[in-house]
């Protein structure tokens, strides 16, 4: 989600759905998420286009629970109303097959900011990190203090912020997405087999590895350890970058495998040994976050600043009782410490950095290409509206879908 609205093809995509007389045009398949898939489509009313928006769906192997659980996104996600939170607009679709229209935000996913840094060899600003964690701690604590319409305190912990449900807009803004792995206490909330471990674990908290009592200070911890790698470059756990490519690799293979339908013994087969693949490594990795000490945070953070150092550190600690009390106050910390330096840094500032950097990673790239013809097909440059990284399922055949069931109710 990387392109401004004129970059984008001109031509007519696939339909997806129609409702009523707004028309829901694929643009391009984005990524696989939670329970579902995202997909950058056009909205057009009548015959006019209208604007960009992301819709998820269930994914392939839909079942009955995935169902539950969209449900219990739409559910949240429809009473969250913050700036720092990408929206929803909508529940399009039928009951068999539901799409969930959510905001679009045109600008960077920070995964993407974090390479294009990587390959620039330019670390981000400290300012730029504690700006982006302040404005992310107000929305999870806005999240963290959702109620009811009768008032009850619905408990919410996100659960998965990572780079990638962490977006900077064109504006500088900061928006967080995705609350396809949230937790609350919904009435009858719907459980899965490995409700322990949703989200990214490379930025899991210790807390959230276990089946015990979880708040928003897993989410606070989530977002520390965010900080520290745009911060360092390297992720809290070493390793956990291989062990995140390799699960998304297992999934994916698990989805197309899937997508085969159980009347093919081979892929059932291979969907039990890819899911057993994906329970060792999950569980390995998932020793070391449960082992993780003081000491090993102290070691990650001692190259930060003098200021910045403890607020991190505490942020991360092991023992939940041990950081901060709420987001907020976490967020309260970053802000502070910029104004104890002497940095005024706000969207404005966000909106030059990250563009700056844009700039210089794409110069690196045109003096590497030796000055070959790049291919100017329309998937590619569908694929280059969407913002994805190569890898991305990236062709309108994502627009395919197997038939399946509306699932009972």
């Amino acid at each position: 989600m990387s392109s401004t609205p004129s970059d984008r093809p001109s031509a007519t995509g696939p339909v997806l759905l129609q409702s009523g007389r707004t028309t829901y045009e694929l643009i391009q398949p984005l990524e696989q998420t939670w329970h579902g898939e995202l997909l950058l489509a056009r909205r057009r009313f009548d015959t006019n286009t209208g604007d960009y928006v992301v819709l998820k769906r269930l994914a392939r192997d839909c079942r009955e629970e995935d169902y539950r659980r969209l449900m219990e996104e739409v559910a949240i996600t429809a009473r969250l109303r913050h700036p720092g939170i990408a929206g929803m607009h909508d529940l399009e679709g039928t009951a068999g097959d539901p799409y969930l229209v959510l905001e679009y935000v045109e600008g960077h996913r920070l995964d993407t900011i974090l390479e294009f840094a990587a390959q620039a060899g330019k670390p981000l600003s400290e300012a730029f990190a504690c700006y982006l964690g302040a404005e992310a701690a107000d929305a999870l604590h806005h999240a963290h203090m959702l109620t009811t319409e009768q008032g009850r305190w619905l408990r919410l912990v996100h659960r998965n912020v990572s780079p990638r449900t962490l977006l900077v807009g064109t504006r500088g803004e900061v928006k967080l997405s995705d609350f396809g792995a949230v937790w609350a206490s919904l009435p009858e909330r719907q459980p899965t087999e490995d409700d322990v471990l949703p989200g990214n674990l490379a930025y899991a908290s210790p807390e959230l590895t276990r089946k015990g009592l979880i708040d928003g200070r897993a989410d606070q911890f989530s977002l520390a350890a965010v900080l520290l790698h745009l911060l360092t470059g390297r992720p809290l756990i070493e390793g956990s970058d291989r062990v995140t490519q390799e699960l998304h690799e297992l999934r994916r293979r698990v989805e197309e495998a899937s997508a085969l339908g159980t009347g093919d013994r081979a892929a059932v087969a291979l969907v039990m040994d890819l899911r057993a693949r994906i329970r060792k490594l999950t569980w390995g990795f998932v020793s070391k976050i449960r082992e993780l000490t003081s000491r090993d945070v102290a070691e990650a953070t001692r190259n930060l600043s003098a200021g910045l150092r403890p607020i991190l550190r505490r942020a991360l600690a092991p023992r939940r009782t041990d950081r901060y009390a709420s987001c907020e106050e976490f967020g309260h910390e970053l802000r502070l410490h910029l104004w104890r330096i002497g940095q005024l840094y706000g969207r404005r500032e966000a909106e030059r950095e990250v563009a700056a950097l844009v700039r210089l990673t794409s110069r690196g790239k045109a003096k590497g290409a030796s000055s070959r013809a790049l291919p100017s097909s329309s998937a590619q440059a569908a694929h280059k509206a969407a913002g994805g990284p190569s890898g991305r399922r990236g062709t309108a055949a994502g627009a395919g879908r197997r038939k399946r069931e509306a699932p009972s109710r």
